[in-house]
């Protein structure tokens, strides 16, 4: 049997521990889809329904399961729809690898302007997006170039790389057998990065004699898998932790030195109060980005910071910081765990964090009462009274993503994840899929606004198709509530372009092969929930909810739009 280069790129992926391809079939990737098949018991390929979504799918595959994600697309329209998924990876610090194909090597000089069919210069548009591209320079360098992509893809801070494979280099035969590789590239991190010894002792200095420090975990712990490593510290100093949305939940939130969420979207009023009178401040895998420091104000000039990161780009990058510290998380926790003295109690830092945590506790409870139409915050408080200890929650980008970092509690084998990266509508749902083949034994909860579920709606067909345990829950509201709140906050309530017309994306969704939900009345809310997470099958529940609530810090703290969505 004559094996060709698709064999000894399908092979070289699955040395590299890849069981799943998310992808849109093209008549140049071909070669891929054979080998595959020929395969059936060590690879799938995973059929999406657009390019987009086969890199997002692929982006929570790889959040969940710590490996590489790998996702494929036809030259030109469909390699090119991969610039919203490889965006959202690389500030996400996310490991992928996007197979794009491309014509015969020796059309070059038909390339630009349309004179071949479908010919872009697809490679110029992917770069800046990728730590790195790459072409398949000719047909005996396959093996060589996937196994240098995985190690790009996963070494030092994760990211996305794409690489190009001609149509005629991709098909050629291949007589010789495929070269041996290092599976460790398959997986974050294939290597641990030790900390500078004496830039550990400085930052145990500064911690042992702090009066009321405080950490910030960012992804940087889940990518580093150094949970356990974050909780052994702030025990072992009664050290408070606040994380981002990427790092929700690396200190379990049923913890009692947990402060939530620290974040302008979907942030805790505890954590945000806790680190702004900290004197200082250890940040671990945290790129101070916009919404945790409440646009850089936090934080303050008087605070002094030890930063942690695996990237030498992130230390003092937007803060000075008195111990910078480049390593691996997981080791740069124990380093300093081993460097710092006796624990010290943690009765009094417990007992402020609970009593603080009583009127906020009130609060999202209040915010939660029925109401008609129904607040999300209703629905949001359901989802997590009623997920399992094993499901993940995908929220989308915009307000869901704030809902879900306030309302749901990730402890446990509970994980929670968000497009941070670019905050990119319509990520929710093909990251879902990810996520479900990435653990297939968890329930997957999708929470998405109406406005995202149009990004992605060809996707509940996938759910349908591929049979995966996926919930998927619209915030119904027909508006684009962040434009429209931000138009209420500095616009004087000038409206424009934000109502959507009335989707019964219940109807939609029985019309894809699923089962579809409509819920109006508060009173039928949990039931309809609890209906659809005891179902194993892929379930929407469709929920009409008021315009009138918003997770975001600038708006809930302007009474000038408060007024303005009140009187809609």
């Amino acid at each position: 049997m004559t094996r060709h280069n698709g064999d000894v790129l399908v092979e070289t992926l699955i040395d590299h521990g890849v069981s799943v391809v998310f992808g849109l079939a093209g008549g140049q990737t071909l070669p891929l889809y054979d080998a595959i098949r020929s395969r059936p018991e060590q690879i799938r390929h995973l059929p999406m329904r657009d390019e987009r979504n086969a890199a997002y799918a692929a982006d929570g595959y790889a959040r969940i399961s710590g490996r590489v994600g790998v996702c494929d697309a036809t030259v030109g329209p469909g390699a090119i729809k991969f610039v919203s998924g490889l965006a959202e990876a690389l500030n996400s610090s996310s490991p992928l690898i996007a197979l794009i194909s491309d014509m015969a090597s020796d059309w070059l000089a038909v390339r630009y302007r349309g004179g071949g069919n479908q010919l872009v210069d697809q490679v110029a548009i992917l770069d800046p997006l990728c730590k790195w591209t790459a072409r398949l320079p000719n047909d005996q360098k396959v093996s060589e170039l996937v196994q240098r992509a995985f190690q790009m893809a996963a070494t030092g801070r994760p990211g996305p790389v794409a690489i190009e494979l001609p149509e005629d280099l991709f098909r050629a035969a291949h007589d010789g057998p495929t070269p041996p590789v290092d599976s460790r590239f398959g997986s974050i991190p294939p290597f641990r990065s030790a900390p500078d010894p004496e830039a550990i002792r400085a930052a145990a200095h500064l911690l042992e004699k702090a009066e009321r420090p405080v950490i910030i975990a960012g992804g940087g712990i889940w990518s580093s898998q150094a949970t356990e490593q974050l909780m052994a510290l702030a025990e072992h100093l009664a050290v408070p932790v606040a994380t981002t949305l990427a790092g929700k939940g690396s200190l379990p939130e049923n913890h009692p030195l947990s402060l939530g969420v620290l974040s302008a979207l979907g942030g805790t009023t505890v954590a945000r109060q806790f680190v702004e009178e900290a004197d200082l401040i250890l940040a671990i895998g945290y790129k101070f980005g916009q919404n945790p420091t409440y646009k850089w104000t936090l934080p303050t000039p008087s605070q002094a910071i030890i930063h942690i990161d695996i990237d030498p780009a992130e230390i003092g990058k937007v803060f000075p910081v008195e111990v910078g510290i480049v390593a691996d998380a997981q080791l740069a926790l124990v380093s300093l765990l081993a460097e710092c003295g006796s624990p010290r109690s943690l009765d009094a830092v417990q007992a402020r964090i609970a009593e603080s945590r009583i009127p906020w506790a009130a609060q999202l409870k209040s915010e939660a009462a029925p109401t008609t139409p129904i607040h999300p915050q209703q629905v949001a408080m359901l989802i997590d009274e009623l997920a399992g200890p094993d499901d993940i929650l995908v929220c989308d980008a915009s307000f869901a993503g704030g809902w879900g970092g306030l309302y749901f509690n990730v402890y446990g084998n509970r994980r929670a994840i968000f497009p941070r990266g670019t905050a990119g509508l319509g990520w929710g749902l093909p990251a879902a899929i990810g996520a479900q083949v990435a653990r297939p034994n968890s329930k997957v909860i999708v929470l998405a606004g109406d406005g995202a579920m149009t990004f992605c709606l060809g996707e509940l067909a996938t759910l349908a198709q591929e049979g995966l345990n996926v919930t998927v829950v619209v915030l119904n509201n027909s508006t684009m509530g962040w434009i429209k709140w931000d138009q209420a906050t500095f616009w004087d309530g000038k409206f424009q372009s934000t109502d959507l017309n009335r989707v019964n994306f219940a109807m939609v969704a029985r019309g894809l092969g699923c089962q579809g939900i409509e819920v109006s009345d508060p009173a039928d809310l949990k039931d309809a929930l609890s209906t659809a997470l005891s179902t194993a099958a892929p379930v929407l529940v469709d929920v009409r909810t008021s315009v009138n609530d918003t997770p975001v810090a600038k708006f809930n703290e302007s009474e000038q739009a408060k007024a303005h969505m009140s009187s809609l």
